[in-house]
């Protein structure tokens, strides 16, 4: 990392906190102006990036040396409300420099989430960097990490087949029904129960393209509450309906995803029966992802009728995550990649001052030369010599940024820096003489 600069991380995830960990650690977007206001005033402070989604909350900081990553991070999340103790506890963890943008590569590209691969951490971390930009503006340290583990991200994404794959027992369940219709857009769908696993079910449905979506739940107004909220005031795609219409409702779909959690089974076999008459030979798929079971065992028998349970759509999961895990190690290539490509700009950014100095040196040698020359020749001649010296710099300095970034280890480049300074530096202003010291005699 950058001599000048430093990144620090301190968080708290789902492999180390429990929920009740993880809740009290959260960080509401409404709270994070008022921790960046508190680390402004800290000494050493540059920029920052608080993360908060359900399974993690990590902050991001940038740092001058004089900036006490303990004593700093502690007074500031207090002053925002937050306990420190999370943090430095047990569950909390602290890395710096390369292991923070490492972990910050890695969260991006899913390698940290509780499903390995999911997509959404992305746009979540992408929405907690524009927010910190509101606030303040972040440092070139910070702002190149994040911009190079969305990149990592986006790598890791298209070229692996790490997202693939059904590995939540909602979207198994969708991805089964996939696998019943050539043409989902063709078919309908009846939820049963209105809770938040058939919630993200119903979504999965929607994105897929389902042709449209029943909702039947015992609360009618929560059966509504998520039609309306499913609909997004777009049309009536999804509709709620009674509990009592649940017989009625399994003859006018051809999937049926239940998920109430009811103690005693919902969907019996005689109901079944009936709509099975009404639909005339059309089978129907049940799923089954309710813990005790909503459907009676007894439906399977009933002709056209498939029930699949959670160990069958548990077992489709199973086997996507053993595919994606075998795209771990062509992920981590990337973010290696990519991590060295961070390297080098840190380095290079290490280099810029001295180089700097190095380049005005030389230009302030080459304006004395052409000036001379420009006082004895035409000014044909100084152009000339002005554009050849302008030429000598340029190979000049880029041989010595090669033999800077070709130094076999930390201790040389530094010791080649430390050369170049000495050589190339502006001499620093003397002392003015003392009108009263003698002069020197000969």
């Amino acid at each position: 990392m950058a001599g000048h600069a430093g990144l620090h991380l301190w968080g708290i995830d789902h492999r180390l906190a429990p929920t009740e960990v993880r809740e009290r650690a959260h960080i509401d977007p409404a709270r994070v102006g008022g921790l960046l206001g508190a680390l402004a005033r800290e000494p050493g402070f540059v920029s920052a990036v608080p993360v908060s989604t359900c399974n993690r909350t990590e902050i991001y900081v940038e740092t001058l040396p004089e900036f006490a990553p303990h004593e700093c991070l502690t007074r500031s999340l207090a002053a925002a409300g937050l306990d420190p103790a999370l943090f430095t506890g047990e569950y909390g963890v602290r890395l710096t420099d390369g292991e923070a943008v490492r972990r910050l590569y890695r969260v991006s590209a899913g390698l940290e989430s509780m499903m390995l691969g999911e997509p959404q951490i992305s746009g979540q971390l992408k929405d907690a960097y524009r927010l910190a930009k509101e606030h303040h503006e972040l440092g070139p340290v910070l702002m190149r990490a994040f911009q190079g583990a969305f990149r990592a991200g986006k790598r890791v994404r298209t070229e692996t087949k790490i997202g693939e794959g059904a590995v939540s027992v909602a979207f198994a369940a969708v991805e089964l029904a996939r696998k019943f219709f050539a043409d989902l857009p063709r078919h309908r769908a009846l939820l049963v129960g209105a809770g938040e696993t058939g919630a993200l079910a119903a979504r999965h449905f929607l994105q897929q393209g389902i042709g449209g979506l029943i909702v039947v739940n015992r609360s009618p107004e929560r059966a509504l509450a998520l039609a309306d909220d499913l609909n997004g005031g777009k049309g009536e795609l999804v509709r709620a309906r009674p509990w009592e219409d649940l017989p009625a409702a399994l003859a006018d779909v051809d999937v049926v995803l239940s998920t109430t959690g009811s103690l005693e089974p919902v969907i019996l076999p005689e109901m079944v029966r009936t709509a099975m008459r009404r639909r005339r030979g059309r089978p129907l798929y049940v799923l089954d992802i309710a813990v005790p079971r909503d459907v009676h065992p007894d439906v399977a028998r009933v002709d056209e009728t498939y029930v699949f349970g959670l160990d069958d759509l548990d077992e489709i999961v199973q086997a996507n995550l053993a595919a994606r895990r075998k795209q771990l190690p062509a992920a981590e290539r990337i973010i290696d990649e990519e991590l060295a490509e961070f390297r080098a700009w840190v380095g290079e950014m290490d280099l810029r001052p001295s180089v700097a100095e190095f380049r005005a040196y030389l230009e302030d040698l080459k304006e004395k030369q052409v000036g001379y020359v420009r006082r004895k020749q035409s000014d044909e001649v100084a152009a000339a010599v002005d554009a050849s010296l302008q030429q000598f710099i340029k190979k000049v300095l880029g041989r010595s940024m090669e033999s800077l970034k070709s130094a076999e280890s930390e201790q040389e480049r530094l010791q080649h820096l430390a050369t170049l300074h000495r050589l190339f530096a502006p001499p620093a202003p003397s002392a003015p003489r003392d009108p009263q010291e003698p002069h020197d005699r000969p």
